[in-house]
This record gives C-alpha cells, structure tokens and sequence, in this order.
C-alpha cells in the first residue's frame, strides 16, 4: 500500500534531519549561554543533553536547564529550510507570488508553539530536579521587525490565558537585528 511508503518515507526524512536539528539546537543553546552569562555575569556550560530538555547547565553555584524551539513564518518554509539543511533531502522552494498576512501568520505559530511548550507535561521531571528552565524560541521568520513583535503581543493578549505548567523561569526569543544575534525576554 502507498500509505506504508509514505510513513517510511517520513519515518527516514524525520531520521535523516536529526543530525542538523541537534546541531542547530546546540548552536541556540551555545549562543544563548554566551548571552546569558555575559548579560547575567554567571558561568553556565552544558553539561547534559538528555532530549528533552535539549540541555542542562550548570555554574559553580546552579544548575539549571534549557529547551530550544523554533517558530516559522509558515510550515512551507519550515520545509524550505530544512530541505536545504538536510543532506539527501529533496529541495523545496518556496513558492513563488505575492504573500500577504505574513505578521499574522507567523503570530499564530508563535503563540501555538509557545503555548503547547508551556503546558508539556514531560518537562516537570526536569522542574522538579533543577527548577525552572529557560526556553528559548528561535524566530524564523526572512521579514522580523518591529511589526512582527506588535502582531505576536496582540495574538498572544488574545489568546490568554494560556495553561502555563511553571515550568520555564522565562523565554526568551532570538532574532537577528542589525545583522547580529539579539534575546529579548517574553513576558508570559
């Protein structure tokens, strides 16, 4: 049947982007804890990474943990990207034409994978033994500005309240602006 091909199919693209995606996410993670102890005067390194969490850190004095997620403009471009990140996958492009709502969209991933990280069960074991952890979401997004940041604080207003487990002691959102890496803290 077609339909077993195509679940092996995904089952093989799912396995052949596992490489580049610890790679990314560790690349996040080494970024963010250049910032954060920069910013913060701490000392953190990885000292684990079971998956999930993508990382546990730790300084002299804490330990603590991260999760990294990525937010899309659209899963078009999701593929488009990993298509081209993923040795031997077949290449996507993205759709030529005229887009519009692009600030609407993106908003709506972002609050989807915000909200659906701060109510993951699977985390609290990691709540429990470290505290709190960070999560850091990754903008993917060719068109980020200022704009983007209203639209996503005006889907994330309307969507409220969100079940939040406690898991996280802030998120903090990575973008590039002014062709360097930028954090900024998310109030949840």
């Amino acid at each position: 049947m077609n339909h077993g091909f195509r679940k092996r199919g995904r089952q093989q693209t799912i396995a052949g982007r596992r490489p580049a995606k610890k790679q990314h996410e560790r690349a996040v993670i080494d970024e963010f804890l250049t910032w954060l102890n920069k910013h913060r005067g701490t000392r953190f390194k990885v000292v684990a990474e079971p998956d999930p969490p993508d990382a546990i850190i730790a300084s002299v004095r804490a330990k603590s943990w991260i999760e990294v997620a990525d937010v899309f403009w659209t899963t078009n471009y999701a593929r488009h990207l990993y298509s081209y990140a993923t040795p031997g996958e077949r290449r996507y492009p993205l759709n030529p034409g005229y887009y519009s709502q692009m600030d609407q969209a993106f908003a709506q991933c972002f609050v989807y994978v915000l909200s659906t990280k701060l109510k993951k069960r699977s985390y609290l074991p990691f709540l429990k033994r470290y505290g709190a952890g960070y999560l850091v979401i990754r903008v993917q997004h060719p068109w980020f500005d200022g704009q983007t940041i209203r639209e996503m604080r005006d889907y994330w207003r309307a969507e409220q309240p969100v079940r939040n487990l406690g898991c996280f002691d802030a998120v903090y959102v990575k973008f590039s602006s002014m062709n360097r890496l930028a954090f900024r803290k998310w109030q949840v």
